[in-house]
């Protein structure tokens, strides 16, 4: 077993929310806060009773004690978001495209439980148009609002996005975000904002559109404690956790603190924060918090 320190991101769309989520005080920007990732440009610090390293050294040195093979990171990233703005309009590439284009084993599909709902109760996604050339006649004109679907959401709701799915989260979201570990992202639209020097975000035209499949629809449900949820990239289950736990899957779980806060075999975790529990292991739990138990899957295997 494995406690992650977490990691802030500051960005231009984020607030303060995330301070009690164990990001940076010093910080009033905060969009995401890593609470599990193991790749080069977002690598959390793990430690044990014995062991203080990294998550991407430690599947390095020791994938088989994570379930993987040698040359796979940990497949899964999560973090808090929290959005004071709108987030830009976005794609993600799917499996096909990651294998082919990027060298990649997966693209990146996700999911958003939401801790506070947005502002005005909804979130962008889908091409409601279904065809790609709605989008492009919505890039020209700078005008979405009759290709992006409005998807209704509520504290609690959980939705799933497919990889090539156009998206985007709105202000007010505060949330569990689960995705896979392939941290790339394509923006078709970002408002033209500018940041703290002046300069707008990198829009990525043609590889989103490259990327968009617009015959996708969100599954969404509601996620209140008790429920789970399975999709192909992984599976989600959300429990107050006490007494202990035991890992039966084949690959290191992540659980993440929601509210409250525990100790796992003696070691505090509060809320914003995760424990990695390997394979087959069994861990001692004193307290009892709100978490998320994410379980990642090895599909790409097959």
């Amino acid at each position: 077993m494995y406690i992650v320190t977490p990691i802030t991101m500051e960005t231009l769309w984020g607030d303060d929310r995330l301070h009690e989520y164990q990001g940076d005080p010093s910080s009033d920007t905060i969009g995401c806060v890593y609470t599990i990732s193991g790749i080069d440009s977002i690598n959390c610090n793990i430690h044990n009773h014995s062991e203080h390293t990294t998550l991407k050294e430690a599947v390095m040195k020791d994938p088989e004690a994570f379930g993987l093979r040698e040359g796979e990171e940990y497949p899964l990233i999560i973090a808090f978001d929290s959005c004071a703005q709108d987030v830009s309009f976005q794609i993600h590439p799917t499996d096909d495209y990651a294998k082919e284009k990027l060298h990649l084993p997966y693209g990146k599909s996700e999911a958003w439980y939401f801790i506070e709902q947005p502002a005005h109760g909804w979130v962008y996604a889908e091409n409601i148009k279904g065809c790609k050339e709605a989008v492009e006649t919505a890039l020209e004109t700078k005008n979405f609002q009759d290709v992006m679907g409005h998807v209704p959401v509520k504290n609690e709701d959980l939705v799933y996005i497919r990889c090539g799915t156009m998206h985007a989260l709105t202000k007010g979201s505060l949330i569990y975000e689960i995705q896979q570990s392939t941290n790339i992202t394509y923006r078709l639209y970002d408002y033209e904002r500018k940041d703290k020097n002046g300069l707008t975000r990198p829009i990525h035209t043609k590889e989103a559109l490259e990327n968009l499949d617009s015959s996708l629809k969100v599954e969404k449900q509601s996620f209140s404690v008790g429920s789970e949820f399975a999709q192909r990239e992984f599976s989600l289950q959300h429990v107050c956790l006490s007494d202990s736990y035991t890992n039966t899957s084949s690959l290191a779980v992540a659980i993440s603190v929601i509210s409250g806060e525990l100790k796992a075999e003696g070691l505090r975790v509060s809320m914003g924060g995760s424990i990695l529990v390997l394979p087959g292991e069994t861990i001692t739990i004193e307290g009892n918090a709100e978490c998320m138990i994410a379980v990642p899957h090895a599909y790409w295997r097959s």
